[in-house]
Parts: structure tokens; C-alpha cells; sequence
């Protein structure tokens, strides 16, 4: 098992970062607005769903990872949290659907899918997260982004490949069901795709862009075209279906380890 580092990037973010950051894109930078919108509430669902389980690991190794694991994504939510005044501050009133957001986690979907669902769901969308994290810094999908912005979500990423393994670990110790982690990703894929289209189609509708065909143009050859965001995901997504998959499986550390290399995410 390697070692997970917790890092404190304590960033600022200055009033003057654009309301299109991610190289004027409307989409492009909605669609990770939306991500900083849900993060949060996602990390603290994580957190809450492995810390249920924490006392019944006994493997020692596994129980130090979840720590780190618990200390980045701690990290995590604070860093993204702090965006959300420049958010409001450019004209996105945020607040009420972040707010719902973290209201049905808390109050519908966990009391409903119980506890061995949550962790299920946890490590179905550390695979999403670690996925995408692999696209974003190996196609370099942030280059031309403000460099504040670049940092967050570059050392986010990283990260994410970083512990990539932690969740679907605690998952197999607790429960290793096929069906059980299979059910898991499906709830990952309809959480992580439900709400992040919500506040992206938000962003853009408060924007007055929904229907402005540069940008509709520009959401297709994202999402299916020329970066092919969701067909690579989609690729990425259906390793976890194979009978002996783990996280471990593909050779993505170094990804993480340019990021770290460059001077992000100090120890």
C-alpha cells in the first residue's frame, strides 16, 4: 500500500479571476464550477460513509491510509468552499441549490440506501473521481485556465489518483458482494451525473447561454467530439465491472506525481 500524503494548499482566490476562467469556455468552465458546487457536500458524504466502518478495520496499514484519506478530502471541500464567494460575488446565487444539494445527501439518499449502499456509493464515486482526475491531467484539460483555478483542481486531482484505492479497500474488508460494488457505481453515476448537470445547467442558464449554439456546439465536442470527455469516462467507468478489478490496477501514479512535482500541494 502506498503512502498517502495530506497537503494544505491554502489558496487565495483573488477577486479578478473571470467569470469564464477555463480559456473563455462557458461550458468547459461551468461544468467544473458545477464539480466545486458538489464537491463539498461529496467529500463530507465520503468521510462520513468510511468513518462508519472505521472501528471494524483491522488491518492497521488500511486504517492509517483512511486517515490521510479523511485529511485530504478535508482539504479538499475547504479549498473549494472558499470559491464560492467568487461565484456569488460574480452573480451566481449559489447558495440555495448548494444548500439542497447537501440536504437531500444528508437527509433523503443516506437514510435511504443505509450503510453499506453509502460506502458502496463512496467508492463507486472515488472511481468517477479518479477517472476523471486521470482525463483532466493526462489530456492536460486545464492548460490555458486562470492559474489559481489550474492549482485547485491539478492538486485535487492528484490527490484523487493518490487515494484512488482507499474506499474500494474499505469496501472489499467490509463487504467485498460484486452486486454490492456494482450497485454502488450505479448510484455514483446518477448522483455524480444528476447534480453536476443541475448546477452546470444553472451556471449557464444565469449566464443567459442555454440556447447559444457556440456554446451548445462547444458542450457536444467536449463532452463527444474533440475532447470526449464522456466517452473516455465511459471507457475508464466499465474497468470497475471486471470481476477482479482494483483501483491499483493502472499505472497513473506518475500523473500525480508531475503535479506534486511542480511545487503544489506542499506538505
Amino acid at each position: 500500500m502506498k503512502k498517502i500524503i495530506p497537503r494544505k494548499l491554502n489558496l487565495l482566490f483573488p477577486s479578478n479571476i473571470p467569470k469564464h476562467w477555463l480559456k473563455g469556455s462557458v461550458f468547459k468552465t461551468h461544468l467544473l464550477n458545477s464539480f466545486t458546487m458538489i464537491f463539498p457536500t461529496g467529500e463530507k458524504f465520503f468521510i462520513r460513509s468510511i468513518n462508519k466502518f472505521f472501528k471494524d478495520l483491522e488491518d492497521p496499514v488500511l486504517r492509517k491510509q483512511v486517515k490521510a484519506f479523511i485529511a485530504q478530502e478535508t482539504q479538499h471541500y475547504i479549498e473549494h468552499e472558499k470559491f464560492f464567494k467568487n461565484l456569488q460575488n460574480q452573480g451566481y446565487d449559489i447558495m440555495p441549490l448548494v444548500k439542497a444539494i447537501d440536504t437531500m445527501v444528508k437527509k433523503v439518499i443516506e437514510p435511504t440506501l443505509g450503510k453499506k449502499m453509502n460506502l458502496a456509493t463512496t467508492a463507486g464515486l472515488e472511481h468517477f473521481t479518479a477517472l476523471l482526475a486521470e482525463i483532466g491531467l493526462k489530456d492536460r484539460f486545464l492548460d490555458g485556465a486562470h492559474p489559481i483555478m489550474k492549482d485547485l483542481f491539478e492538486w485535487h486531482a492528484a490527490e484523487e489518483i493518490e487515494h484512488r484505492c482507499v474506499a474500494y479497500d474499505v469496501l472489499q474488508a467490509v463487504d467485498d458482494s460484486y452486486a454490492l460494488r456494482v450497485a454502488g457505481l450505479v448510484n455514483a453515476y446518477l448522483m455524480l451525473f444528476g447534480f453536476s448537470s443541475i448546477c452546470t445547467i444553472y451556471l449557464i442558464a444565469k449566464d443567459r447561454e442555454l440556447v447559444n449554439k457556440a456554446v451548445i456546439k462547444d458542450a457536444l465536442d467536449t463532452l463527444f467530439f474533440k475532447e470526449a470527455l464522456f466517452i473516455k469516462s465511459a471507457q475508464i467507468c466499465f474497468r470497475y465491472l471486471e470481476k477482479d478489478f482494483h483501483p491499483s490496477d493502472q499505472d497513473v501514479d506518475s500523473l500525480a506525481e508531475g503535479v506534486f512535482g511542480i511545487g503544489l500541494g506542499v506538505a
